[in-house]
């Protein structure tokens, strides 16, 4: 995660996995107490670390359709979603 200026971003997430989420901050909390860490830290980093790893895969997706002999795969459904 970079070091960019953050910004709010409102989910909704089940109760469930707030409560995980309070969990995790709450043992960090235990590990470290200098150091203040809240369910949305957490959340954050979770959110940003996916949509990073999100990025590579997708990148290796792009890669590997510019090897194929049939073009890219995001071309091929663009075209089939415009026949339709």
């Amino acid at each position: 995660m970079s070091l960019e200026e953050k910004v709010s971003l409102t989910i909704s997430i089940a109760k469930s996995y707030r409560d995980r989420l309070r969990a995790m901050a709450a043992r960090r909390n235990l590990h470290d107490l200098d150091q203040l860490t809240s369910a949305s830290t957490i959340a954050r980093e979770i959110v940003c670390d996916q949509i990073d790893e999100l990025e590579r895969v997708e990148a290796d997706f792009q890669a590997d359709d510019t090897k194929s002999s049939h073009g890219p795969v995001s071309e091929q459904i663009e075209e089939s979603v415009i026949e339709k």
